[in-house]
């Protein structure tokens, strides 16, 4: 009997507005896994499953070799979720490097439009269309009891099980293709240099992508400056809602197209960092190791980790001006229909750098647990 892992990604909120269906769902998966193969399938169900304190990357990776799913359970709240989207992000390029890109199988449990649109603003709602889902828009409304939940209950397990046997076959071809590969003694792979000198490259352009988005939240600021003091003159002349309304119409205009450039910065900046993120990270850990064989290169990596430290309190910034345009949001959303779709846009963008700026702090958190002290550290940090 081989043990096997499931991870079960979705919004808690979400889950409670279904008096706790979602995770119901997933146990019921489960078991009928279980029953068709005989196999013992440990779920990832909360974030109880992984201890406090624990790096929750280390503990999926670790776990990676013997994953049997992951399900991110797809609602529009889903996208808004920092902890949703860093999950979907690391599975899903962990999975397309391993070749095991079957076993991520989106559950749409409540459709919304921008699933469906030409093209997508959002990087991660593009590639989960990439993958085939599984449809339960119309199944959540069913009874446990009922035949129709059993059978939608059935089929998503029996899609689980034809996956991990798809996998196998893709394993073991793979597996056999490299058997057939002569031994070579030459190796033409990048060596410590030549990485540290393509990640001089690759910071620039995550800076520059930064400072973009850093100034269109300025403008979006002033913008909003500018409508507070345009509604506050309109009181003093009593001329009353017509005059908020007014200014809420030409609000929601100008924020059009700074919005926009904001959503989609958010997407370029948080694929730059993802794309770059296990490179970086691989640099960071073999740092200590290089640096004693080779000690020329200390220069080099305290270069580089300088300047992630400058990117990750450069983000941190941006952040506290982010938090600061939602506090600034939520009152002009409820003032005005014509303020809400464009705001909610902006929040979405929002929702991004928020999640983006994790990964630059956890680049930080393992120089700083890499014990390697370079000059100006401090006051980079």
């Amino acid at each position: 009997m081989i043990s096997l892992n499931g991870f079960w990604s979705y919004v808690h909120a979400d889950d409670k507005a279904e008096g706790g269906r979602i995770s119901r769902l997933a146990k019921d998966v489960i078991a009928q896994f279980e029953l068709i193969t005989g196999d013992t399938i440990f779920l990832f169900l909360d974030k109880d499953n992984i201890a406090w304190g624990e790096n929750w990357r280390e503990k999926i990776d670790s776990n990676l070799a013997s994953v049997a799913f992951f399900i991110p359970v797809i609602t529009p709240r889903y996208f808004m979720r920092p902890e949703c989207r860093r999950e979907l992000q690391f599975f899903a390029r962990k999975a397309i490097e391993l070749g095991i890109k079957e076993l991520i199988l989106p559950l749409l449990y409540v459709d919304f439009p921008a699933l469906h649109g030409d093209t997508a603003s959002d990087d991660l709602i593009s590639l989960v269309r990439t993958f085939q889902w599984e449809d339960w828009n119309d199944l959540r409304f069913y009874g446990v009891a009922s035949e129709e939940y059993r059978r939608g209950v059935f089929r998503l397990a029996t899609r689980l099980v034809e996956a991990n046997k798809q996998t196998e076959k893709t394993n073991i071809a793979v597996g056999a293709q490299l058997a057939e590969i002569p031994n070579s003694d030459v190796d033409d792979s990048p060596g410590i240099i030549d990485k540290l000198a393509s990640s001089e490259e690759i910071l620039p352009k995550l800076t520059g992508t930064l400072q973009a988005i850093v100034k269109e939240i300025s403008l979006i600021g002033e913008l909003m400056v500018k409508a507070t003091k345009d509604i506050e003159r309109g009181d003093s002349h009593g001329k009353g809602f017509a005059s908020r309304l007014v200014v809420a119409r030409q609000l929601s205009l100008h924020l059009i197209d700074p919005t926009e450039r904001i959503c989609s910065l958010s997407n370029e900046y948080a694929s730059q960092l993802h794309n770059v993120d296990e490179g970086f990270r691989i640099l960071i850990e073999r740092a200590p190791i290089e640096i004693k064989e080779n000690p020329i290169s200390k220069d080099s990596y305290c270069d580089l980790f300088n300047g992630l430290r400058t990117l990750s309190g450069a983000s941190r910034s941006g952040l506290d001006s982010i938090q600061r345009m939602i506090d600034s949001s939520a009152p002009l959303e409820k003032m005005s229909r014509d303020l809400r779709p464009v705001l909610r846009r902006l929040r979405q963008g929002l929702t991004i750098m928020v999640e983006s700026r994790s990964v630059s702090d956890e680049w930080v958190n393992l120089i700083e647990s890499s014990g390697l002290v370079c000059e100006g550290a401090d006051s980079q940090s």
